[in-house]
């Protein structure tokens, strides 16, 4: 029995033996690849990606390495650990002007204009407070090449200066040619004793209220400058009334006349500036410089040079502005009476 348990015991040791060297060859010889798997879980673990845009539980579905197959991550530049995502700080931007409205300005007075008495100008001034010369006549006169009511167009009131008789007729010859339509000159040029007798006349069958409102007295009436003339059209029987405004050759004169310097001279609404009643009639000749400002303003001659010609009760009643006492009004008076 002996005999055989020495012969048992040497395999024993041998058994012994081999099984200790093969669990120290075994331990010591692995690769670090080996390992890699082995040891998930311990520090290397923290640099793996956990669901990487494009991967399902860690396997790419497009043939991305596996999350044991990556290489770590690339170490956080410094302030981006761990840091939420920001809005972008605008830069600063300066507060927006606020626009100022503008306070409300007083417009500017106009500059007065010198009164022009100048007669041997076309822009001079006559009304009741700025009369003519005494004994004044234009220096020339002439008849224009325009259609008159009457046949004998050598008497006065067929007569102007030669450029205001030029530029009326070219305006009758552009109120046909643009529009057909045929004005005529009734009354230009008067002297002062044909004004003495017409004003006269009025104040010994229509009074001193009436006439003053619609007919110059001697001395004041723009008829004398050979500048200024009553026009009519045949729809009117020639004749001087305010439907003329209405009529089609009224309304173009109104429209036109400044184109060639011309100006109605008592318009409107104006009566207590030029001291006369609406006249769509009487026309003035200035120029077409101011007749144009004129027209574009809507001023009267009277407010361009600043000195309305007003019509006050005591005027109406009390001032005939002639002598009624002189014989020439009395033979005119008794020849009404």
């Amino acid at each position: 029995m002996k005999k055989y348990s020495k012969l048992l015991i040497l395999p024993a040791l041998l058994w012994v033996v081999g099984i200790g060297l093969t669990f120290f060859a075994g331990g010591c010889d692995r690769s670090p690849a080996d390992n890699r798997s082995a040891d998930i879980g311990t520090d290397e673990s923290a640099h793996m990606e956990i669901n990487t845009p494009g991967t399902s539980g860690g396997a790419s579905e497009t043939g991305s390495p596996s999350l044991s197959e990556q290489p770590p991550k690339a170490p956080a530049q410094t302030g981006d650990t761990l840091q939420p995502d920001k809005e972008p700080t605008p830069a600063p931007t300066e507060p927006p002007e606020v626009t100022k409205t503008p306070e409300p300005t007083e417009a500017p007075t106009p500059t007065p204009i010198a009164v022009n008495t100048d007669t041997s100008t076309i822009t001079f001034l006559v009304n009741r407070e700025y009369p003519l010369p005494e004994g004044f006549v234009p220096e020339e006169l002439t008849t224009p090449d325009v259609r008159f009511p009457f046949s004998d167009t050598s008497i006065d009131k067929a007569k102007m200066t030669p450029e205001a008789g030029e530029a009326l007729a070219l305006m009758f010859d552009a109120a046909y040619n643009e529009a057909k339509l045929t004005l005529y000159g009734v009354s230009a040029y008067r002297s002062y004793s044909r004004q003495y007798t017409i004003y006269a006349t009025n104040l010994a069958t229509r009074g001193i209220a009436h006439t003053n409102r619609y007919s110059a007295a001697p001395g004041r009436s723009e008829h004398q400058t050979g500048l200024a003339i009553d026009i009519s059209c045949a729809s009117e029987g020639y004749g001087l009334e305010t439907t003329f405004a209405d009529t089609p050759e009224g309304i173009w004169v109104a429209e036109n006349a400044h184109r060639f310097g011309f100006i109605l001279r008592y318009p409107k609404d104006k009566e207590h500036i030029t001291g006369y009643n609406y006249e769509p009639w009487h026309i003035r000749y200035v120029g077409c410089d101011l007749a144009g400002y004129l027209y574009e303003t809507g001023l009267t001659l009277d407010e361009y040079y600043g000195v309305p010609s007003a019509l006050t009760a005591e005027y109406l009643e009390t001032t005939p502005l002639i002598d009624t006492t002189a014989e020439s009004y009395l033979a005119i008076y008794r020849q009404y009476h």
